[in-house]
């Protein structure tokens, strides 16, 4: 399993973070002025709330961001182009980021599904030496079969291997040849 880190254990700060993040890339970007074209540095606290918080928290920042640097062309900053040319910089950059936290967000969702499948399983399980059955987590011994199917997507079916079929059945196999 994985070890708690701070924003695990305390999820309730996360966007805190992201948008202090986001604060800071625009107060970089205010400084830098308007010819130089700051916006893709959006990307990280874009990213990292869709990873971690998820695609509400991601599609906000998409959204907001692009419309702070929009005001800072209208009201703030002296720009050359027109407010239409800046109107439409900013819709690009809105679906473009939307778009990127769709990615972000399907790709965190995959991780994480896949780390949950390939932890299902892993570690050390208590086995009866016997019998086959396995001790869970609420110390109940469970068949082996049982145990699997109920965390795994797993389905079972019997036979007899040969050896075993040679072990408990040679009386009959011997009167079929």
């Amino acid at each position: 399993m994985e070890s708690p880190t701070f924003f695990s254990e305390n999820r309730f700060l996360l966007p805190f973070f992201w948008i202090g993040i986001s604060i800071i890339l625009l107060v970089a970007d205010y400084h830098a002025g308007p010819f130089i074209q700051f916006p893709i540095t959006y990307l990280i606290p874009i990213s990292l709330a869709s990873w971690n918080s998820g695609r509400l928290w991601g599609l906000i920042l998409a959204i907001i961001l692009p419309l702070i640097r929009f005001f800072f062309n209208i009201a703030l900053w002296t720009i050359p182009w027109t407010i239409v040319e800046a109107s439409v910089n900013c819709g690009i950059r809105m679906v473009v980021f939307s778009l990127f936290v769709i990615l972000i967000d399907r790709t965190a969702r995959q991780t994480r599904e896949l780390s949950r499948e390939v932890n299902m399983l892993s570690g050390l399980l208590p086995i009866c030496s016997y019998c086959k059955k396995i001790r869970d987590e609420s110390n109940q011994w469970q068949p082996i079969e049982h145990y699997i199917a109920e965390r795994t997507e797993a389905l079972f079916t019997h036979g007899i291997c040969p050896e075993c079929a040679k072990k408990y059945y040679s009386q009959y196999l011997k009167k079929k040849a």
